[in-house]
């Protein structure tokens, strides 16, 4: 029966609260950017993307405080992310709020208003009331409920995205228990599509490792398997093999983190070597030329 890695759940103080404090940090500065880039462009998809670079850029920068404070727990990595977008919402309507009373200013001290948050429900309450902005030409102002309604879907899809970009990066390698450290010796292999996902799957749940040596390498742009093994440079005994199908730009990931051997993984870093090998003659014939 394959088996497969799993956080262990634990995670340290230093690392909730850097993590926390960290998403909190970068949500100010870049909550006026986010109002910047919303307010100076007309575009829809545009704004779409200034919030979905926001809630990218408090997510990793909350997982990546997090790593560092070694937390192995989704959930802890989840409601970390959902905070830090949750303060850079607050901060962001601040500045937005500020900016229809003061449209020539964009750097204000937020701190104050901050103190107050139920001036700013009420500064909400009243915009909603009258709309900010037009649907199209000689159209009355967005404002109501469809208002509100658009207002709780960027929230949520703000809070969403902070969320998953800040458990991506937690979950994104194993963690050697025994050592107390991630695990960060990688090896990459390429291969082709000559087996269904399926199938390369039970191949490696097998265990059978030494049969990827007989499969042939992709195509320059035809689809690939990439097979990833991460090990903890310590102690070797912590290794995991992941399958990721491509094509195109399109990713799937079909193993995620299967545990194999050391005497499994061993037969990899060699496979890899010798994939590295094979491409740098390709590329030094290629010179030659």
């Amino acid at each position: 029966m394959p088996s497969y890695y799993k956080h262990s759940g634990s995670f340290t103080p230093q690392g909730l609260i850097g993590g926390m404090l960290a998403g909190v940090i970068v949500s100010i500065p870049a909550s006026f950017l986010y109002n910047y880039g919303i307010v100076t462009t007309s575009f829809d998809k545009a704004r779409f993307l200034c919030t979905t670079a926001f809630g990218v850029l408090i997510g990793a920068v909350c997982g990546l405080a997090l790593c560092w404070g070694k937390v192995r727990n989704n959930t802890v990595a989840g409601l970390v992310g959902t905070g830090g977008g949750l303060v850079g919402l607050y901060v962001s309507w601040i500045g937005w709020l500020m900016h229809l009373s003061y449209p020539e200013e964009w750097i204000f001290n937020v701190s104050g208003p901050a103190m107050h948050p139920l001036r700013i429900w009420n500064a909400m309450l009243a915009v909603n009331a009258v709309g900010t902005w037009r649907s199209g030409f000689d159209h009355e102002a967005t404002k109501g409920l469809v208002l509100w309604l658009i207002w709780i879907a960027e929230a949520g899809f703000l809070l969403t995205v902070s969320a998953s970009i800040a458990i991506a990066l937690v979950s994104r390698r194993p963690f050697c228990e025994r050592c107390g450290q991630w695990c960060t010796e990688r090896h990459n292999m390429v291969f082709g599509a000559s087996l269904p996902a399926p199938k390369f799957q039970a191949l490696l749940e097998s265990g059978n490792v030494s049969e990827l040596e007989k499969l042939g390498v992709p195509s320059a742009r035809g689809p690939r398997f990439e097979v990833h093994l991460h090990s903890c440079g310590v102690c070797n005994n912590l290794n995991t093999l992941s399958l990721v199908q491509r094509f195109g730009n399109q990713r799937k990931t079909v193993v995620d983190k299967l545990l194999v051997t050391p005497a499994q993984a061993s037969i990899m870093r060699n496979l890899a070597v010798a994939q590295r090998a094979a491409r740098a003659g390709t590329r030094t014939a290629a010179l030659a030329k």
